[in-house]
């Protein structure tokens, strides 16, 4: 008799923006007075263009949110943590064999509020659950992250794929003045080695060079 992992099911995770942010982490005279440029030489368009490119690679590379958004994920199934279990087990609950439902891990962080949560039957058809009542939201970790709540019940989703679909707001807040000091120089930056190399064929490693310091403190690491 030997000791197997327990059965390992792919969990298909969509992910897009439901609503963008509302204002850049920097503005264009701020993005000028850094390259030491004129508005003429740069317009507001223009600069604004290249502070949003700077703020999508820099979130994108990160999983930050730097201005409030919103987010909408889509899971076929819920999480679930795994034990082993041994060959020769032919009974048990589903819980010894699959596992037992676990956190739900927001990819865009800090998290600010889980706003709702959807679960689909067979046909389509979707229930809306009561996070406060359901579910434990913890904005504290970065990423955030939601869990059962004791006594609860985990909400049954039924239909194949994109079974449950959650949508929750990420960022620092609001306004620009609301994103930390150190990140703002980042979108800076990046921002200026995009103006200072248009028409250049770089990559995103490149773009990230200047600033990769800077955003070490930020991301969020992985053993």
């Amino acid at each position: 008799m030997s000791l197997h992992p327990t059965i390992t099911f792919t969990r298909y995770r969509g992910h897009a923006v439901e609503t963008a942010p509302a204002v850049e982490p920097l503005t264009a005279d701020e993005l000028r007075a850094y390259l030491v440029e004129t508005e003429a030489a740069l317009p507001d368009s223009e600069a604004n263009d290249y502070i949003k490119e700077a703020r999508n690679l820099i979130e994108e590379m990160t999983g930050l949110a730097l201005i409030t958004q919103e987010w909408r994920m889509a899971l076929d199934a819920w999480p679930y943590l795994r034990g082993e279990w041994w060959s020769g087990v032919r009974e048990g609950s589903i819980a010894e064999l699959h596992g037992k439902p676990a956190q739900v891990i927001l990819p865009r962080y800090p998290l600010q509020a889980i706003d709702s949560v959807t679960v689909y039957d067979t046909d389509g058809t979707g229930t809306t659950v009561t996070v406060a009542s359901v579910f434990d939201v913890d904005t504290y970790q970065k990423p955030g992250r939601m869990a059962l709540k004791s006594g609860a019940t985990w909400p049954v989703a039924m239909r194949e794929i994109n079974a449950i679909e959650i949508v929750y707001t990420a960022g620092f807040g609001d306004t620009d003045t609301a994103v930390p000091p150190v990140l703002k120089r980042a979108v800076k930056q990046i921002a200026a080695y995009l103006y200072t190399h248009k028409g250049d064929d770089c990559g995103a490693d490149d773009a990230l060079a200047a600033a990769g310091s800077l955003l070490d403190a930020y991301r969020v690491k992985r053993l």
